[in-house]
């Protein structure tokens, strides 16, 4: 049987690539010596990519064809025709031809309405557009209702729906009406970019960005629900009681930035931030190396990769208070409303005691993450060994 995982993001889309890469390194090394296993992409920039990584990549284009196939799907008339000609567009084409027996949507694709026949795995990293449907990246110029339709008509022919925590295959499975065993809960884990051997020197780092060690960072793109702004006015309570911190925000303008910069220059704040904007992949690690904590006061979860990887480098996090399910007692917590209990909780990463404690339990945290992944890989390959013996009935 051969599995074919296809990535539709770019490199610079941070967190969901990031998140695609370490989904292709698990699939590989579950597929080892009893599936096959090949990886696609929608984006031809990525077949270097992954080459760098070791993966091997083939690029495989959404053409006008497929568009037109996806538009149609969306028309019931559609459905009884294909029942009669039975078209395949060329991306289906081109699975079919690699001898594809299941595609692997490594994030929340609408893709999956081009496989006419082909089965698929899909993915689901959250459903805040109805947790906190106020933010303009899920709410603005029709982008709830797609996304709404996204989740209504692609989740209940997937094979298996993958989630990255319980509870958001609980609410997948009450919101949507999918059968609560077709969902399996995946953890996440750090970013292989953050790799000892595919990272720069921290030294070099910081000098390349004129860093001095000591800082706060978050690393996320400039989207409103992550919440930069909540970090400045932190910084405003914490000038005021005679308290500065130097922060350091890296990602890609999501269309937030300007906003963001204007409130740092209002309150004049230019000489403690720093705009990275996207930053190279192996600067990374030296990034969050040359910190004293990260901080992320973000709207969306239940999950999110930035505290795996402060786990991992053995940084203090500094997370939403509604975000405990995933980082536990490994986190001070603050609520992503309050800018002066997130003063507070940047406060106590300065009392090195307490600090050096929270990142024990954050080492902690991963390894009882870690035995959650290994036993969602189980059941991941039971289910593949499930769907191979029925493969079988049909050619």
């Amino acid at each position: 049987m051969k599995i074919i995982a296809i990535l539709e993001n770019k490199i610079d889309d941070g967190g969901a690539f990031n998140q695609a890469l370490n989904a292709i390194t698990q699939m590989r090394r579950i597929c080892e010596g009893r599936f096959e296993f090949e990886v696609f992409s929608t984006v031809k920039e990525n077949t270097d990519d992954l080459k760098k990584l070791g993966i091997s990549c083939t690029w495989v284009p959404i053409t006008f064809a497929d568009k037109i196939i996806a538009m149609l799907t969306d028309w019931r008339w559609w459905g009884r025709i294909q029942n009669l000609i039975k078209i395949h567009g060329p991306f289906e084409k081109k699975l079919i031809q690699h001898g594809c027996d299941l595609v692997y949507f490594l994030t929340q694709s609408s893709n999956s309405k081009l496989l006419q026949q082909t089965n698929f795995i899909t993915t689901v990293f959250d459903l805040c557009h109805r947790d906190t449907p106020e933010f303009p990246e899920v709410r603005s110029f029709g982008k709830f209702l797609a996304i709404e339709e996204h989740f209504k008509r692609n989740l209940a022919s997937a094979l298996v729906v993958i989630t990255e925590s319980e509870r958001l295959s609980d609410t997948v499975s009450r919101r949507y009406g999918i059968d609560r065993e077709r969902c399996l809960s995946m953890p996440m884990s750090a970013s292989p970019l953050l790799q000892d051997e595919v990272s720069s020197d921290t030294s070099y780092v910081l000098k390349k960005y004129n860093l001095k060690l000591g800082y706060f960072f978050y690393p996320a793109q400039f989207w409103a629900h992550k919440n930069h702004i909540r970090i400045l006015e932190a910084l405003v309570h914490l000038r005021e009681a005679g308290i500065q911190y130097n922060v350091v925000f890296a990602g890609g303008d999501k269309g937030n930035k300007k906003h963001v910069e204007k409130f740092a220059a209002q309150n004049f704040l230019n000489e403690q931030v720093r705009f990275l904007g996207f930053v190279p992949a192996e600067d990374m690690r030296g990034l969050y190396e040359g910190s004293v904590a990260v901080v992320m006061p973000t709207y969306f979860g239940p999950t999110n990769l930035p505290p795996f990887e402060a786990w991992l480098i053995k940084r203090p996090l500094v997370y939403s208070s509604q975000l405990k399910e995933q980082a536990g007692v490994a986190a001070f917590y603050a609520n992503p409303d309050d800018a002066m209990e997130l003063a507070a909780a940047m406060r106590s990463c300065a009392n090195t005691e307490i600090a050096a404690s929270l990142v024990e339990k954050g080492t902690s945290r991963l390894r009882q993450i870690e035995k959650l992944r290994e036993d969602a890989e189980i059941k991941l390959m039971n289910r593949l060994i499930q769907f191979e013996i029925r493969r079988r009935c049909w050619s």
